[in-house]
């Protein structure tokens, strides 16, 4: 019964669809006119692995190939893109009438120990970036460390 007051008391407000609860994630959502590919540029990543080497395809859909880095350092695959695009619009007298522009930058590491680093290749083809990385030959044993 008192759990029924508490609730009554705090939804005086109710909109009836958490309004004010969503308020700022709907307004950042969707409140901005960048286009939908970097709205929510999540770099989406299917990562398998093999006795021989990972598999790594990443979405970068509307990326140009030289706005990708790629790096590989201590078993870690680094993947970065920039984007930036200036829209102007002009009237019939050559006048700047509308004007937009933007600037996103996206990253992600991941950890995949053990590639051969000379051997990494790399195809970039309708906006899906595909990675393959052969493991090493050679296994590192473990190295057992005395406590004295």
């Amino acid at each position: 019964m008192s759990n029924d007051l508490m609730n009554n008391q705090n939804n005086w407000m109710d909109f009836g669809d958490d309004f004010f609860n969503h308020f700022g994630r709907n307004f950042f959502k969707n409140g901005f006119s960048f286009p939908a590919s970097n709205r929510q540029m999540t770099m989406k990543t299917d990562v398998s692995e093999s006795d021989t080497a990972y598999s790594v395809k990443i979405d970068l859909p509307g990326l140009k190939k030289e706005n990708i880095a790629i790096e590989y350092e201590n078993g870690i695959l680094s993947v970065s893109g920039k984007q930036e695009k200036a829209n102007e619009e002009k009237n019939e007298d050559g006048e700047i009438i509308h004007s937009e522009r933007y600037y996103g930058s996206y990253s992600r590491s991941y950890h995949l120990p053990n590639v051969e680093r000379d051997h990494i290749t790399a195809k970039y083809d309708g906006g899906v970036l595909t990675l393959n990385l052969p493991k090493s030959s050679s296994t590192q044993s473990t190295h057992r460390i005395e406590i004295q």
